[in-house]
């Protein structure tokens, strides 16, 4: 199980495949939590 870096909640493993949940850096995030707080939208590809 992982955590969100900004608000450290509990990541399940369906999110990551519902593009919900992203690896940066081998740091996890939300993607709400990503858009927040970096001020970008993220491009799936």
């Amino acid at each position: 199980m992982h955590r969100c870096t900004l608000c450290n909640e509990q990541i399940d493993v369906i999110l990551f495949e519902l593009n919900e949940a992203i690896e940066v850096d081998e740091e996890y995030w939300h993607t709400e939590c990503y858009q927040e707080y970096f001020g970008e939208v993220l491009e799936t590809v």
